[in-house]
């Protein structure tokens, strides 16, 4: 009977320490999931580059200006170009921190309205408002190549990269110009515009043979080297400007998209130029003038606006602002650049020039969000471990409690039946003894 019951005691005790090893595996689980989703969200939100990882706006050292082009040299991306709208050609060998004036052979005052280098990296040219210039010595010298080119402003520059002599440039009130031989030349390239055409942008991507124009009368594309235009402006406001177009394919993104930056918000194309959408967020009330596609990570855009810098992870559909530091508020951004080492600093041409993340590590406001939920994260991570805890206690204790209750209530029970019943009479009559009696008994 008693060895029964310890066997059933012990069955007991088993089958509790196994559910109680089941318990604590349920409550470790979710515990191990939320440790995992805290690190994809930490992954997610670590910077791959300088512009992510916090920071803010900082003003460089190039003041009182008046920048409305930027570019970087891409032998050498410390090595930073800006164009002024009236005092020529500013650059930097210390990615942003030192400017110096480079023009000589500029016929002061005039406006550059573009820069680009060439696909050799050695040729840098200019557009300007009193024609197209060329340095061969990172800007130390400029020589005008204009022969052929009308009495005007040129306001964008286009370059073939798999062929450097084929250069393209658009004009204020005479349409696009192409030259075969590096500037030497030039030629209409005006089949199929409109006559006397402003040209606001001009873009080449090589690989496709595409050549993209922004103007006041919407976007035209060539496909044939400019000899002859489509009008691609489907979906597009009637009486809109376009400042800026920029096809993804130009940094290595999607084949097919396509944006355009307008007085009116910002625009994309989803199949080559053929329709045109709003983003979720078509900022229609903000003029663009600038974008800029990352060439690291071609999801990710950004935006020169009449309200400052915006980016965008996906492909433009949401966009944040890029705030804090110098970066003045409500004042529109001419162009942008990405550069320094590893291209890890955003440039921004606001009058004057801006750089972020900027050097003194201050603080971001666009990591505020995913801040504050890792530590939400962390503190309920730890409370769920302090509840673990207290229910793992408890339990063993319960198990403890009920093992050793276990135990005892065989010893007591026949202990207290010993008690209640009273010893049965013998049946046996009492034995006799041999021998003479004791004295006394007699």
């Amino acid at each position: 009977m008693r060895f029964t019951k310890r066997l059933s005691t012990l069955s007991g005790s088993f089958v509790a320490v196994r559910r109680g090893k089941r318990r604590r595996a349920l409550c470790f689980f979710p515990l191990r999931v939320l440790t995992l989703g805290l690190l994809l969200l930490l992954a997610a939100c670590a910077p791959s580059s300088g512009i992510l990882a916090g920071g803010a706006w900082e003003s460089t050292g190039l003041q009182r200006e008046h920048i409305r082009a930027l570019v970087v040299n891409p032998a050498d991306p410390a090595q930073l170009y800006a164009g002024d709208a009236q005092d020529g050609i500013f650059a930097s060998s210390d990615a942003g921190q030192h400017w110096q004036a480079h023009n000589q052979g500029l016929p002061l005052p005039l406006a550059v309205n573009a820069l680009s280098f060439d696909a050799s990296e050695r040729r840098l040219y200019a557009a300007t408002s009193r024609g197209v210039f060329l340095s061969s010595d990172g800007g130390g010298h400029w020589q005008a190549i204009d022969q052929g080119l009308p009495a005007d402003s040129c306001t964008s520059l286009a370059i073939d990269l798999e062929h450097a002599s084929m250069l393209y440039v658009g004009t204020a009130h005479h349409g696009v110009f192409l030259s075969s031989d590096g500037g030497e030349h030039w030629q209409e390239a005006n089949q199929g515009l409109p006559a006397n055409l402003p040209i606001n942008d001009l873009v080449y991507v090589s690989d496709r043979g595409q050549l993209w124009v922004a103007t006041v009368d919407g976007i035209y594309r060539s496909d044939n080297g400019g000899q002859s235009w489509s009008l691609l402006s489907r979906g597009l406001p009637e009486g809109i400007t376009v400042y800026r177009v920029r096809p993804a394919a130009l940094s290595g993104g999607e084949p097919n998209l396509v944006l355009a930056g307008t007085d009116q918000g910002i625009f994309l194309s989803h199949d080559d130029g053929a329709s045109w959408q709003r983003s979720k967020e078509g900022l229609a009330r903000v003029s663009v003038r600038a974008i800029l596609i990352d060439f690291r990570s071609p999801t990710t855009l950004y935006l020169g606006t009449s309200i400052g810098v915006l980016r965008s992870n996906d492909s433009g559909q949401v966009w944040s602002a890029v705030i804090g530091g110098d970066l003045p508020k409500n004042r529109q951004v001419y162009a942008l650049a990405l550069g320094a080492s590893d291209y890890s600093q955003l440039y921004a041409a606001v009058d004057d020039v801006y750089i972020f993340p900027g050097s003194s590590g201050g603080w971001n406001t666009n990591a505020f969000v995913p801040l504050l939920l890792a530590v939400a994260f962390f503190a309920f991570l730890y409370w769920l471990t302090r509840s673990n805890r207290r229910h793992r206690r408890g339990l063993l204790g319960v198990l403890r409690t009920s093992s050793a209750g276990q135990d005892e209530q065989p010893q007591s029970s026949s202990a207290q039946r010993e008690e209640r019943e009273p010893p049965l009479p013998s049946p046996l009559p009492p034995r006799r003894q041999d021998g003479p009696p004791a004295p006394g008994q007699q």
